[in-house]
C-alpha cells in the first residue's frame, strides 16, 4: 500500500480539515494532473495512490475489517487498471458495508457508450473523460470540491 501523499499542498490554517482522496490510477502523468487539479480547485487534500485494481480491492477489503488509517471521502477510479479493472474496483466498491456509499469518480479517457453504460451501471457519481488539454482536466478540481461539499452536508456511516 502506497503512504498518503500530502504534496503539494497549499499551507492550510490548522483548524482546516484535509479531506481523505482516493485515487486508484496506474498512469504517473494521469496522478500528476489529478493532483494539480485538486491543488487549482482550491482542496485541502491527503491523497493515497493506488495503481492497480487488485491493491484496491484489497485496500476496501481492509476498510471493511477495520482498518481506518485512511478512510477516503471520496474516490477517483481510472477504468483501465492493470490487475482488475476499475469496473470491478467499482463493484467491489458499491458492495461495501461500510463504504458503498462513497462518492465514486470515474476518470478515464474512454467516451464510450459501453464504458459509460457501466459505470452508470454500477453507480459511479461522476464519469468525467479525461481531457487532452489541460485547461479542460483542471475542471476536474470545482467537480471534486463541489462533491466533497455536498459530502460534508450528509454524513455516511462509517466514513468519519
Amino acid at each position: 500500500m502506497t503512504e498518503p501523499d500530502t504534496g503539494p499542498v497549499a499551507a492550510a490554517p490548522p483548524e482546516v480539515s484535509r479531506s481523505r482522496v482516493l485515487l486508484v490510477e496506474d498512469a504517473d502523468a494521469d496522478v500528476f494532473l489529478v493532483r494539480e487539479a485538486l491543488v487549482r480547485g482550491g482542496i485541502q487534500f491527503e491523497l493515497q495512490v493506488l495503481s492497480d485494481g487488485e491493491a484496491a480491492v484489497d485496500f476496501i477489503d481492509r476498510l471493511d475489517e477495520g482498518d481506518s488509517q485512511f478512510v477516503p471521502q471520496i474516490i477517483l477510479l481510472d477504468l483501465n487498471l492493470p490487475k482488475k479493472s476499475g469496473g470491478q474496483v467499482l463493484e467491489r466498491i458499491r458492495r461495501s458495508p461500510r463504504f458503498g456509499s462513497i462518492p465514486v469518480v470515474v476518470l478515464t479517457s474512454s467516451d464510450s457508450p459501453r464504458d459509460k453504460g457501466l459505470a452508470a451501471q454500477l453507480r459511479a457519481t461522476e464519469y468525467f473523460r479525461k481531457p487532452s488539454k489541460l485547461d479542460e482536466y483542471m475542471q476536474l478540481g470545482p467537480l471534486v470540491r463541489d462533491l466533497l461539499q455536498s459530502e460534508r452536508l450528509q454524513p455516511r456511516d462509517g466514513s468519519g
